[in-house]
């Protein structure tokens, strides 16, 4: 049981290279008409086939999206091609993403990939990329880290940004018998801040608000591969945390879930006082000599405990988007642990709202594991039947 063994739990990061398992594949139904089956039918089928009103999983080579989904998108892949409405969010790692001049995002696109191609419509983008191009509109706002952007389309609102380079002009030739150089220039309807190891040239009259440059200052660590590594330990440690409980206490991994209204609110009131307590008392502890052992002790439990709590969040907000989807397979948990984790991480991206849900997220697990190892499980009937016996 985890209560018994909770002190022997030892952090080992490792290195993730799964990024592209199979989460799940959506199902296709083929639908066969019979020879006799009426017109009314056959249109009734070919809508079903180009609407999708549910979430969609994909995995494989090479995916191109051109039916309607009103729900969300996950894909793992090394080309995505959007070529229709997506009615929620998307979540897409992949080699190259290309939303296409058809396509239209609702919602949020996150994504890890290569290049990544907006030429349709995006209410808002967060990606970590090497190359991202937007030539069609962004709604909202993006949040990029990248090492080229190039905005020859919109961007409605407000831009954050970390990379080496950013252009706005894009040269064109216009066939005639006098070629002449054509060019676009692209727009942000908002504020730019951008991080870059050297000030960028923005064009006059491509930023309507104001800009802001921030310095990097160490040039010998590249951007990418931080990231990647910061990625990766939120993963992997997730996994583990995820697989030690399975093992230890299956029940705790069942159970964690952060719509039980019995016990969300002793769980925060759990996550905000327990880091308290346990530096006070150790703290006491250790001025005492006495006693100054077992209060380095717990204070190094209380530091294993915060560093557990980011990861139970994430096990309880995969254990209610699996009970949404009505995921129960083993894989199916797995492969959407991985996407809660990364959504996690791309979250806590975003400048003043990722510090936030950070916060909330080591207070809520901290509250969740604190209560399960207090908590006194009452025995179901079986586990009666048998003491009596």
């Amino acid at each position: 049981m985890l209560k018994k063994k909770i002190g022997m739990i030892v952090l080992v990061l490792i290195t993730v290279f799964a990024l592209v398992l199979p989460v799940a594949r959506a199902a296709e139904t083929d639908t066969e008409t019979d020879t006799n089956t009426s017109e009314n039918q056959v249109t009734s089928t070919e809508e079903e086939s180009n609407f999708k009103q549910c979430d969609v999983y994909l995995t494989g080579n090479d995916i191109t999206i051109d039916y309607i989904i009103d729900g969300n998108l996950f894909v793992f892949a090394d080309t995505v091609t959007i070529n229709s409405q997506i009615g929620g969010d998307a979540f897409i790692f992949a080699n190259t993403v290309t939303v296409g001049e058809q396509g239209y995002v609702f919602s949020n696109l996150f994504t890890i990939a290569n290049t990544v191609n907006i030429q349709g419509v995006v209410y808002d983008l967060y990606t970590l990329s090497n190359t991202v191009n937007i030539t069609g509109y962004v709604y909202r706002d993006i949040k990029v880290s990248t090492d080229t952007l190039n905005i020859y389309g919109t961007v409605g609102r407000n831009a954050f940004v970390n990379c080496n380079n950013m252009n706005f002009t894009q040269d064109g030739t216009n066939e005639t018998e006098e070629t002449t150089t054509l060019s676009s220039q692209g727009m942000i309807n908002g504020n730019l801040e951008y991080s870059s190891k050297s000030e960028i040239t923005i064009p006059d009259g491509t930023v309507t608000g104001e800009v802001k440059y921030n310095q990097i200052k160490t040039t010998n660590t590249k951007a990418i591969q931080t990231y990647l590594i910061s990625l990766g330990t939120i993963i992997a440690t997730a996994i583990l945390i995820w697989l030690i409980c399975l093992w230890l206490a299956p029940k705790f991994v069942k159970k964690s879930n952060l719509i039980d209204k019995k016990s969300i609110l002793p769980e925060i009131g759990l996550g905000i006082i327990t880091p308290i307590i346990l530096v006070l008392v150790s703290f006491v502890l250790i001025l005492l000599s006495i006693t100054s052992s077992f209060g380095l002790l717990l204070l190094a439990t209380s530091f294993i405990l915060v560093g557990l709590s980011t990861s139970i969040f994430i096990i309880a907000i995969n254990n209610l988007v699996c009970n949404k989807l009505k995921i129960q397979k083993t894989i199916g948990n797995f492969g959407m642990l991985i996407v809660t984790a990364a959504v996690l991480w791309l979250i806590g991206l975003i400048p003043v709202v990722g510090s936030i849900v950070g916060i909330i997220a080591v207070l809520i697990g901290l509250g969740i594991l604190v209560f399960y190892l207090i908590k006194k499980e009452k025995p179901n009937k079986d586990e009666k039947a048998k003491e009596t016996k």
